[in-house]
């Protein structure tokens, strides 16, 4: 029956063999394509790693720019997650006795609230800015009740998101509440230099601190004005008519290939020196080429053109290797105290075996329980494959009017990796202009 039960556990998470076509479709582009192979493959992913599925599909779709599709499978799978928050006794005895991939996938704590995130660029994306703000403020709610079933000891480092601060700066500043954004962009900036910089080497960018500057300017806040200042001396600010009158154009730049979840084994000694393996999951980071991007858009009608770069505004693998690492020690815990019960339960049996049936009788029995248990004893290494390994922001405040541009990739040296074009796009005075690109090289 156990040998029966190893079987059934080894076939739980779904196979991934297809995501390295689907990374190869979006190096290309072709959207299309991933989504149709994500749901050839759609029986693999089976009733206990549901969310996972419309997890993947909502990002692909969001990449593509469909972005209501993407929502629909977003509000799925945060349903799903929801549903798993409080897990059944049942499902839960069936991972301490076998492994977590008995369960159904949750997703991790960031992951979880990465779905938010995603959420609120798609209504960004439509001009619904609402909603956008409705799942903004949703994310920072999802990090508060997820911490708050930790002790002080055992909480996240990923607790505040410095850049969906920002965007909903941005989305208050596009519907003139002008206090909201200034609020917004404050908790942004203390985001990045208390959290963000000291835990994973992100600082605040340059357009943040000159957005927050000049909603505090609009607002007559010289106090906080001069505050802000004495952190960044250096940074010149537009001036709010100026900012108010002209359209900001945001590029999102998702980054690089994020970090591969894998089995890790260590071993523990028994009392009576017998050796049980003890499986658990790593984030481990990948390398890819490109570095950041490089803008240049052209107003049609004057033939000026605006160069800017991108910033790193959210290091998801970083996110991804510390929130693991966070609880690493209740994931390690559960995983002794299921390895040392299969260990006892193979013991007793085997000792019962011994007095029924003899010596070897009982030897047979250890072995194969012990073959078992090793079967049995899997870590689960599921998690959200299509999420970039960064998230990149650039902006650039123009005059309004039609533009196109090019946007070059680059390496860590400066030298262009890809270069793809900007299609012709109109942006009007105060609007906000979003326009997305995903790379993988």
């Amino acid at each position: 029956m156990i040998v029966l039960a190893a079987v059934w556990a080894a076939g739980c998470a779904p196979k991934a063999d297809h995501y390295v076509q689907m990374n190869q479709y979006i190096y290309e582009q072709d959207y299309d394509s991933a989504l149709k192979l994500l749901d050839e493959n759609k029986d693999g992913y089976k009733k206990r790693n549901a969310a996972l599925y419309y997890m993947e599909d909502g990002l692909v779709e969001h990449y593509a720019g469909h972005y209501e599709e993407s929502n629909r499978s977003l509000l799925k799978a945060e349903a799903i997650l929801d549903e798993l928050y409080t897990r059944s006794i049942s499902k839960q005895t069936a991972s301490f006795i076998l492994n977590d991939n008995t369960i159904p996938y949750r997703g991790e704590d960031f992951e979880d609230a990465l779905v938010n995130l995603f959420m609120a660029l798609n209504y960004a994306g439509m001009g619904n800015t609402e909603d956008a703000l409705v799942e903004a403020r949703q994310l920072d709610n999802e990090l508060n009740i997820i911490n708050s079933h930790y002790g002080e000891d055992q909480k996240n480092v990923y607790k505040e998101d410095g850049f969906i601060r920002f965007l909903m700066g941005l989305l208050y500043e596009a519907e003139n509440e002008i206090n909201d954004a200034f609020i917004s962009y404050r908790r942004a900036e203390k985001v990045y230099r208390t959290d963000y910089l000291p835990n994973y080497g992100v600082q605040a960018p340059q357009f943040l601190i000159e957005n927050l500057l000049s909603s505090a300017q609009a607002l007559g806040f010289d106090k906080e004005m001069d505050e802000i200042k004495q952190i960044y001396p250096d940074i010149k600010h537009p001036d709010p008519d100026e900012k108010r009158n002209a359209a900001e154009i945001i590029v999102i730049h998702y980054n690089g290939i994020g970090p591969e979840k894998v089995e890790r084994i260590w071993v523990v000694p028994m009392p009576d020196g017998y050796i049980v393996k003890v499986a658990y999951p790593r984030f481990e980071e990948k390398k890819y080429t490109i570095s950041r991007g490089v803008i240049r858009l052209r107003h049609l009608d004057s033939g000026k053109t605006y160069r800017f770069s991108t910033w790193l505004m959210e290091d998801v693998g970083s996110i991804a290797v510390i929130n693991l690492d966070n609880h690493m020690a209740r994931i390690k815990t559960k995983a002794v105290a299921r390895a040392t019960t299969k260990y006892l339960t193979t013991k007793g049996a085997s000792k019962i075996a011994q007095d029924q049936g003899g010596d070897l009788a009982g030897l047979l029995v250890q072995i194969a329980g012990n073959v078992a248990a090793a079967a049995t004893e899997k870590a689960d290494v599921r998690y959200w494959r299509m999420l970039p390994d960064e998230v990149r922001v650039g902006r650039a405040l123009v005059p309004a009017g039609m533009y196109a541009g090019e946007i070059d990739f680059v390496n860590a040296g400066g030298g262009v990796v890809l270069t793809r074009a900007i299609q012709p796009f109109t942006a009007g005075s105060g609007e906000k202009k979003f326009i997305t690109q995903r790379t993988i090289r």
